[in-house]
């Protein structure tokens, strides 16, 4: 009976360490590209999958902000920005570890607050 308290305790430390490190959390992505974002994907890369246009029917004007919520493991993810002429800008491997904000600037950099 010991040994099962003892295996128990164990497993669930091992699975709150990690929980923690999963990610869960309200992001604002802000459009500081100097052009209106048309599209603005959003992958996690350690899941795979496409991006989902996170904008639907709306776009998202130079100097305007969209509040996300992500889930998943905190590195590994890409934004993706289209225009209305269809070109595209990747922020590519993001860390979002403790992040509140994400600046996207049009020369492909991002500042992560």
């Amino acid at each position: 009976m010991k040994r099962f308290i003892l295996s128990f305790a164990a497993a669930l430390m091992l699975f709150g360490f990690s929980a923690g490190a999963a990610l869960a959390q309200d992001i604002v992505v802000a459009n500081g590209t100097g052009f209106t974002i048309q599209r603005l994907g959003l992958v996690d890369s350690n899941a795979g999958g496409n991006a989902q246009d996170l904008l639907g029917n709306d776009t998202l004007a130079n100097g305007e902000g969209l509040k996300i919520n992500i889930s998943g493991s905190p590195k590994g993810w890409e934004l993706i920005a289209v225009d209305s002429d269809g070109g595209q800008v990747n922020w590519q491997n993001l860390d979002l570890s403790g992040v509140k904000k994400i600046t996207l600037r049009g020369d492909g950099s991002a500042e992560l607050e």
